[in-house]
């Protein structure tokens, strides 16, 4: 005869039902740290596959970084981290790949082959890619510095090309966050209207930054200083820290 098989009580069950719980409030912090430290990690290896495709380009091109110019008829209208169709394209042939342009993770619009197109103005890059602004360094905006642009591979090692988008526009009513310690947020305008606070506002960690010379180091929050993101548009622009 097989013997009798004894069922969970109901206590029993509630027991093993919180225990399962409890381990899942455990471990799955855990998990969310342990994925968002391999983004960083892989953030860093294309930034710098993206500033070895800018030095492979100015091979071609007397030395010359791609343009960071946009599209908009107004020369003085340039916004990171958006560059011209010509300059994306650009990247990806001397990259290799379409997906070195956006840290892994971003949500919607980001993560189209075709990527987020801007009207009148070009693609919005996952990354903020500096080199090629003639008319860099932009005036400074309250607290905001302006910065050199690199403008060819032979130019000072220490100029910043590339970083992680740690980016926000109160105009536009937008903020990127590609780090916080649990991932990538997006926040777009809420239904207040609100929106456009800082990166560091909504839980942003840090980012890595690529150098002319090839290096990238990651910076955390607290390391970076602000920029002006927009050449024009004051308080209503682009924003950015590195």
């Amino acid at each position: 005869m097989n013997p009798t098989r004894r069922a969970l009580t109901l206590i029993e069950l509630l027991v093993t039902i919180s225990l399962i719980g409890l381990l899942a409030a455990l471990l799955l912090p855990a998990l969310a740290g342990a994925r968002e430290k391999a983004r960083r990690v892989q953030c860093a290896s294309q930034i710098r596959q993206i500033l070895f495709a800018v030095h492979i380009y100015g091979m071609d091109f007397l030395d010359r970084v791609p343009s960071g110019v946009s599209e908009n008829s107004n020369p003085e209208d340039s916004s990171i981290p958006i560059v011209s169709g010509t300059t994306r394209t650009n990247l990806i042939r001397y990259g290799g790949s379409v997906k070195l342009l956006e840290c892994p993770g971003l949500r919607s619009p980001f993560g189209q082959p075709e990527g987020w197109y801007y009207r009148d103005y070009g693609f919005v890059l996952g990354y903020n890619y500096l080199g090629g602004h003639t008319n860099a360094p932009w005036p400074a905006f309250r607290s905001f510095q302006g910065w050199v642009s690199p403008q060819k591979t032979s130019d000072d090692p220490g100029l910043v090309l590339v970083t992680d988008l740690n980016d926000w526009s109160p105009g536009y009513g937008k903020t990127f966050a590609p780090h916080t310690h649990n991932g990538p947020v997006l926040r777009d305008l809420d239904a207040t209207g609100e929106g456009g606070e800082s990166s560091e506002a909504i839980g942003a960690a840090g980012g890595n930054v690529g150098w002319l010379d090839g290096s990238v180091r990651w910076k955390s929050i607290k390391q970076m200083q602000p920029y002006r993101g927009s050449r024009l548009w004051g308080s209503g622009g682009c924003f950015a820290v590195w």
